[in-house]
């Protein structure tokens, strides 16, 4: 249960509450001892408790209640992402009157807040992050900066609809002069870059900018403001903004002469607008000695890369506090960097090196070396084979391990990556080849939270009912075009996996109405449910998906669909987004000519 459900249960036990009384077969704590115990120490007791907990306690008896009251007031940190309808306007306003003045960092999910409840966001707090502000105006955005522009450092922002403008995070930008960190991820109307630029104007002491499409010359900008990032993370989304490229990499130099941690990434199509050299590279070996974090994703059908080897086995060698690498789409990185790379690095947590064309060469040397990492990407790396995946086994510490598309998975690979490395939390893999075997191996990560599974025809009902058995943590969850999945094994998922935020069952042809009804029902987080080409839904679907509170991203398959089930659902939920096989709902002419 969200801290938000919690808080809500302890507002709202009736006076009524049940008083534990000692009897001949019990231990229990008088009331009355309770009652003479001082504050401090119920409060000592109740502070190795997980929030979420309180309200299970509250309920004991209104002793218990009152302390667990009090013990919100000394609160730090809360977060309230995952809380779902829970939160409320009116559990926010209660909650932020009971939150008191320690508070310092607060993530709230906005999906069921008006943009009016955040004149009630308590004082003080120095680090905010907003997201689900998908429907929201510049109403909200004006109370943050009413209510925090004495203290806060650090903002983000997720949304990606609304009536939210420039001119509300400029606002911001003229208020709080403090910040320190600025992240923003929102629609594509957005004018981000005059949003950027107001940020860097107004706040000298800027040190960490996440944000897509930037351009060029708002970097320039930055430049004269004098900016000195230290940390920054850009996504280029289209053609214009700032590319992965040489002139990119000297330029952020220049302007950045202490950067811990850059991350670019281009999603564009190639548009030769720059390419990446030794040049690029070696200039960031000889400025960047300060990198901890370094991070390119090249596009997938760039033919930009020119750089060697050399380049990158320097780089290696000089920025040896590198803990998270990633070096994507990079066609002609080979085994000889990577060595260079692990064996200057001892401390990396994160490799990332999808679509290059490494061999098991490299697997074998980072499973006997890197006895710090965590996590690792492969992604689309077609040199690989069966015996190099399996060395990934001995790692021991991986967390997140990432093989979609590469070569070599087979059921004996998961086995020997689960038994080896019983704390994954996350799995990637893509392979026709995989059956009940992997998931009967993978159900053994009791602590899996995500997990990818695509085209795997011989994973059937067992498989699933196994893995629901084990993997009770499960958040997110891609099992498309396993097409021997029916009802029976979804019902399964949902039971034993009611934590479930993300879903995604593409292809899964035998897939019904009552699939939609148990994840609906069962998992109360479900926000993004994707069934594409899962012809047997029909209109009687939408009445399941009305039952799920936290549901906002809906893709369903179109066959027994019609435009009235349709349109009757977009006007009871009109802020969750809604496609019909992959296609907006909004285009609602060519849904109808194409049935």
């Amino acid at each position: 249960m969200a801290m938000a459900a919690a808080a809500k249960r302890i507002m709202h036990v009736e006076s009524t509450t049940t008083t534990i009384t000692p009897s001949s077969s019990s231990s229990y704590v008088p009331a009355s001892s309770l009652t003479s115990m001082p504050l401090e120490i119920l409060l000592r007791v109740l502070a190795p408790l997980h929030p979420q907990d309180w309200a299970r306690v509250a309920q004991a008896c209104t002793v218990l209640r009152a302390a667990c009251i009090s013990a919100l007031s000394t609160l730090t940190f809360l977060d309230l992402k995952n809380a779902g309808l829970a939160l409320d306007d009116e559990c926010f306003t209660v909650l932020s009157n009971r939150l008191g003045s320690r508070l310092r960092r607060l993530e709230v999910d906005c999906w069921h807040l008006s943009c009016g409840v955040l004149q009630n966001l308590p004082e003080g707090i120095e680090e905010l992050a907003l997201c689900g502000c998908d429907h929201h105006s510049n109403e909200l955005l004006a109370h943050v900066a009413d209510r925090t522009h004495l203290s806060l450092r650090r903002f983000a922002w997720s949304g990606f609809g609304g009536k939210v403008s420039a001119a509300g995070f400029e606002n911001i930008a003229h208020k709080c002069r403090k910040l320190t960190s600025f992240m923003i991820d929102s629609g594509v109307t957005m004018d981000v870059n005059s949003v950027v630029r107001a940020v860097a104007s107004n706040c000298p002491s800027l040190s960490e900018l996440s944000a897509y499409n930037l351009s060029t010359d708002t970097f320039v900008y930055m430049r004269k403001c004098k900016v000195r990032l230290k940390r920054l993370r850009h996504k280029r989304r289209h053609g214009g903004a700032l590319p992965v490229a040489d002139s990119s990499l000297l330029l952020l130099i220049g302007m950045c002469p202490l950067l811990e941690e850059l991350h670019l990434v281009d999603k564009a199509e190639f548009d030769g607008s720059g390419d990446v050299t030794d040049i690029g590279l070696l200039a960031l070996a000889d400025r960047a000695l300060t990198l901890r974090t370094l991070k390119l994703k090249l596009a997938v059908s760039s033919s930009a890369e020119r750089c060697s080897e050399v380049a990158v086995m320097e780089l290696a060698s000089v920025c040896k506090l590198l803990t998270h690498v990633e070096l994507s789409n990079f066609k002609r990185l080979s085994d000889p960097p990577v060595y260079e790379l692990i064996q200057r690095c001892p401390k990396l947590v994160e490799l990332t090196l999808d679509g290059t064309p490494i061999t098991d060469a490299s697997l074998d040397l980072l499973a006997s070396h890197s006895k710090s990492l965590r996590s690792i990407s492969i992604k689309g790396c077609k040199k690989l084979s069966e015996a190099g995946l399996k060395a990934l086994g001995q790692c021991g510490t991986l967390g997140a391990v990432n093989a979609g598309q590469a070569h070599g998975v087979t059921d004996a690979v998961v086995s020997a990556l689960c038994e080896g490395n019983l704390s994954l939390k996350s799995l990637v893999l893509s392979c026709g080849n995989l059956s009940d075997a992997a998931l009967k191996a993978i159900a053994m990560c009791t602590q899996m939270e995500e997990l990818a599974l695509h085209g795997c025809s011989r994973i059937s009902n067992n498989g699933l009912r196994l893995l629901s058995a084990g993997c009770v943590w499960m958040r997110y969850i891609s099992l498309s075009y396993c097409d021997h999945l029916s009802d029976y094994g979804v019902v399964q998922l949902a039971r034993g996996c009611p934590r479930l935020v993300k879903v995604r069952l593409d292809g899964c042809r035998l897939l019904s109405n009552p699939s939609v009804r148990a994840l609906c029902e069962l998992c109360p987080k479900l926000r993004h449910l994707s069934l594409q080409y899962c012809v047997k839904l029909s209109d009687n679907v939408f009445q399941h998906l009305l039952s799920a509170p936290s549901i906002r991203i809906v893709d369903l398959g179109r066959a027994k669909l019609t435009m009235i089930g349709i349109e009757t659902y977009q006007q009871q939920r009109p802020f969750v987004e809604l496609f019909i096989d992959g296609r907006p709902q909004a285009n609602l002419s060519q849904i109808a000519t194409d049935m």
